[in-house]
């Protein structure tokens, strides 16, 4: 699968479910400018970006990321996502599934 012709940009920002299962649930969060994502604490979360520029954030910590830019969150912890200029693609990795 090619996450980046998967990629759903608009006035709304893009969430689809990839994939769901007890293991892990793969989710892909299309941004544009201004746009965020925000985690309710679930269980360990790893944000990947995949294109474009925006932040990583997980409790204090925050990083200014690009593509291959990777943040883990600890279980509970708050963490997102939030897109700088133009678009920002970013793949939630939660482990196991809540």
């Amino acid at each position: 699968m090619n996450l980046l012709e998967k990629a759903r940009y608009g006035a709304v920002r893009g969430v689809e479910l990839l994939a769901d299962h007890a293991e892990v649930r793969l989710v892909l969060f299309s941004l544009q400018e201004g746009q965020e994502v925000k985690g309710r604490g679930e269980p360990r979360v790893f944000l990947l970006a995949l294109e474009g520029q925006g932040v990583l954030w997980a409790g204090e910590r925050s990083l200014d990321a690009q593509a291959g830019t990777l943040l883990m969150a600890e279980p509970g912890e708050p963490h997102g996502a939030r897109a700088g200029q133009g678009r920002f693609l970013v793949l939630g990795i939660i482990a196991p599934r809540p």
